[in-house]
């Protein structure tokens, strides 16, 4: 089995299928907004070589919620702390349900919150969509016909290893 992992780990060393399996999960946790959610992912864990995202687990910088469900175990230097990336995702999925418990938001309105309330830089939504349009060749992916989606679903058998796939090597 430990052959089995490290062969099946060696699928995953390639940036580009590292993004797509982001990507994957975030359409796996039925996020609104997938593209949007993607390029937050990116630009806040810094292409996941951030130390926020490689300590604490978190693509979205994320701080401990006061008043939402969350799946975050504790908080480490001003942020939620996850046991893995993937329960970032999740915890972003609680963010956007209390978010839209009342109306969904249209893709420009979400913009709009996202540069209005979310972000702290008044250039994050060009760069949101600077991002997504960088990565259409991922953002248009479909599922049912990718041979990653189905290396996806293979090595989430392994969940120990996959929390680990995203990660960089070293950490500057």
């Amino acid at each position: 089995v430990l052959r089995e992992n490290r062969s099946m780990m060696s699928n995953f060393n390639d940036d580009v299928v590292k993004l797509e399996l982001l990507y994957f999960e975030i359409l796996e946790n039925k996020i609104e907004h997938p593209d949007i959610v993607f390029a937050q992912a990116i630009l806040e864990s810094g292409y996941m070589k951030s130390k926020i995202f490689y300590e604490n687990n978190n693509l979205f910088g994320m701080r401990m919620p006061e008043r939402r469900p969350s799946v975050a175990l504790k908080q480490n230097k001003g942020y939620a702390v996850y046991d893995c990336w993937v329960s970032s995702i999740k915890d972003y999925k609680l963010f956007q349900d209390f978010l839209f418990k009342r109306k969904k938001k249209t893709r420009d309105e979400y913009f709009n919150y996202l540069g209005r309330t979310y972000a702290e830089d008044s250039n994050y939504v060009f760069f949101v969509k600077k991002i997504i349009n960088e990565n259409q060749k991922i953002l248009i992916l479909d599922c049912e016909e990718i041979n990653t989606y189905t290396k996806y679903i293979e090595f989430k058998k392994y969940k120990d290893n996959f929390c680990e796939i995203l990660k960089p090597k070293n950490i500057v």
